[in-house]
């Protein structure tokens, strides 16, 4: 993790090994994570999500959602780094739902829960300081999921691989202005990454009375860093 870029105290390194071994006990159909090899878990998983701790210099707004989390990436990365950030999981597929909930009590973590539902804006009501994601939808098609649980003043992170300079170049928003757009590389690897924090500027008109729109209504897809 130090090749990486992120140093850990041995608590928090005692808590990520727990982690690191329900999550290869319980990934025999590989349906919590694609990736398999001890060192590309350790570089595409935990750095990928453990290096953004340093760049937000130990301040995550709270509380959070992480949206389309699957095996907990980043919800539970950030939780071992910054255990007093209060944290909800949501992630719809039932075995997922179980594996993190286990994942909490297994470890012992406090002020973190799981919400096992598809997240829209009619889903999620309840508000947050912030909401981050790794995932394969655009900001575009995610920012309306946020509609209903994040108020004027909060917080939209992305964690997005380097094609987030071609969407950006078209992105526009009367709701949202963007407050950073860093581009980094994790240490000692080739993997290039965008952190994108939005604010969100104007409160959304949410129609109730009118149908779901389908993008929005569709899962959320946790992306695996070897896709991109």
């Amino acid at each position: 993790m130090a090749r990486y870029g992120v140093h850990l105290q041995p608590q928090t390194l005692d808590q990520l090994w727990a982690y690191h071994q329900l999550l290869r006990e319980h990934n025999h159909d590989q349906d919590l994570t694609r990736l398999i090899g001890f060192d590309t878990i350790a570089q595409r998983h935990y750095a990928d999500c453990m290096i953004l701790h340093g760049l937000m210099k130990g301040k995550w707004p709270s509380p959070m959602v992480d949206v389309g989390t699957g095996a907990g990436f980043p919800g539970i990365m950030i939780k071992l780094m910054s255990p007093s950030t209060q944290i909800v999981l949501a992630e719809p597929r039932p075995r997922r739902v179980q594996f993190l909930e286990m994942v909490i009590r297994e470890l012992g973590l406090k002020d973190i829960s799981v919400f096992g539902h598809k997240v829209t804006s009619r889903s999620l009501t309840q508000p947050f300081a912030a909401a981050i994601t790794r995932a394969f939808e655009t900001v575009e098609h995610t920012l309306p999921r946020f509609g209903s649980c994040l108020p004027v003043g909060g917080k939209a992170i992305f964690m997005k691989g380097p094609k987030a300079a071609e969407e950006m170049a078209v992105f526009q928003s009367d709701e949202y202005k963007v407050l950073r757009n860093h581009a980094y590389r994790i240490p000692n690897t080739t993997q290039d990454r965008v952190l994108l924090i939005l604010e969100r500027i104007k409160a959304p008109v949410i129609d109730l009375s009118r149908p779901a729109d389908p993008d929005e209504d569709a899962e959320i897809q946790s992306r695996d860093p070897e896709d991109g």
